[in-house]
């Protein structure tokens, strides 16, 4: 079989809660790079193989849960659901960061912006100025001491210094602020298991694999801790969150999906050129929520609206889509593939005559290719407009004498 064959495949297995042979097919597919489909692949056996470890788990196969459990964190560093995986693999956050200077700059004209603060923290650290970054969080929490991401993120830090006990403390504070803070559970899970309160342990993590059930990370640590515990004779049942959709979307990783759809609009394109598969409704929900999302804040952006009719054609909501194409074409007449959209959008919705209209439109935009009046052929033959369609198709052959297609229409007209 070849790649598409397989990745076909594999795909309508993962659908059908096939893991194992998910995993059989899709493996041999995995390469490092980060175009569309290879970031789906590698997304999806992540997911089987995280799938499957809770079942062999549920089986009491631990060795093989637990090899499972690893192989879907190697594969999804990041943990949790689609957007935050495309932000880590393809979107690439570290080329969003700016120089330590510029940073301290920006938080000087606006101290109180938590994101700003916490990148500046860990541009400092990550330059080894450790004292500094956690100066530059202690001075936001003197500013904002109800803020659970600046606890958190100085509980990390002094947990990397070994000075567990404010670390725990800090780590408390956070969730203390913020319950649902997976990030604070799970580090409070790793102290806890550090200082031998393995019990303990346990429970933050089974409260960070609830609330981030789709981290394959935090379900990994949560396997191995849960052995050790049924070695150790204090064993209980894990509560396994096994949800079947990616859809949980959260609003942080939207966003910086939409910053990078905005520095990159082909980057929806490469989703829209892959072939169909099982999957496509809870891909393209994702990047229809993303999308949707970034044009509350840039409404003017024609391509954005257009991307985003595409995203809407592939979930089969014609609706919205037209909707979005028309919002393109009425920021830029001239949106030549914007029109072609909206008439083939309005063939699939018995609007003839509207069709027409676009490809007329996209005509006088320039647009006077074969393709082109090809479709408006075809929309006029719907319309019942015979002589209009022929002299279409018979335009098509003029600027294309081997469109074989166009002459196979005429020859069906005149039968």
């Amino acid at each position: 079989m070849n790649k598409q064959q397989c990745y076909r495949l594999g795909m309508s297995a993962y659908h059908a809660g096939r893991y194992e042979k998910t995993i059989e097919l899709l493996s041999p597919l995995v390469v490092p790079r980060n175009e569309a489909q290879d970031l789906l692949i590698r997304y999806y056996l992540g997911q089987a193989h995280y799938h499957l470890a809770v079942r062999l788990f549920k089986k009491q196969r631990y060795g093989e849960a637990t090899h499972h459990f690893q192989a879907a964190a190697g594969l999804n560093s990041a943990g949790g659901g689609f957007a935050r995986f495309l932000v880590a693999c393809h979107v690439g956050c570290e080329q969003y960061d700016l120089a330590v200077r510029e940073l301290e700059n920006m938080l000087q004209h606006d101290p109180d912006d938590i994101t700003l603060r916490v990148r500046l923290a860990l541009a400092r650290y990550k330059q080894g100025s450790q004292l500094e970054a956690m100066a530059t969080l202690r001075e936001g929490l003197v500013r904002q001491p109800d803020q659970a991401e600046l606890h958190y993120q100085l509980g990390v830090m002094l947990a990397a210094d070994e000075d567990w006990i404010d670390a725990e403390r800090s780590l408390e504070m956070a969730i203390a602020y913020e319950p649902a803070h997976a990030g604070a559970h799970e580090r409070l899970a790793q102290l806890c298991a550090v200082r031998g309160r393995h019990q303990r342990a346990v429970q933050y993590l089974e409260a960070a694999h609830a609330l981030d059930p789709l981290n394959a990370r935090i379900a990994f640590q949560l396997s191995l801790l849960a052995q050790s515990q049924m070695a150790g004779g204090r064993w209980r049942e894990v509560a396994w969150q096994t949800p079947v959709s990616i859809a949980q979307l959260d609003d942080a990783s939207l966003d910086q999906l939409g910053k990078a759809i905005v520095a990159e609009p082909d980057f929806v394109a490469a989703f829209l050129s892959l072939p169909e598969s099982e999957v496509d409704g809870e891909v393209f929900s994702t990047l229809a929520a993303t999308l949707e999302r970034v044009l509350q804040e840039h409404p003017e952006f024609a391509d954005l609206h257009y991307h985003c009719g595409e995203v809407y054609r592939r979930l089969d909501q014609r609706l919205n889509a037209i909707a979005h194409a028309e919002q393109a074409v009425q920021l830029n007449p001239r949106y030549v593939k914007a029109l072609v959209l909206l008439a083939e959008l309005y063939g699939q919705t018995e609007q003839w005559a509207m069709g027409v209209e676009r490809l007329e439109q996209a005509v006088r935009a320039g647009a006077n290719y074969p393709d082109v009046h090809y479709l408006m052929g075809r929309l006029f033959h719907a319309g019942g407009k015979w002589d209009q369609a022929w002299a279409s198709f018979e335009r098509a052959l003029d600027l294309n004498e081997d469109y074989q297609a166009a002459r196979e229409a005429m020859e069906a007209l005149q039968k």
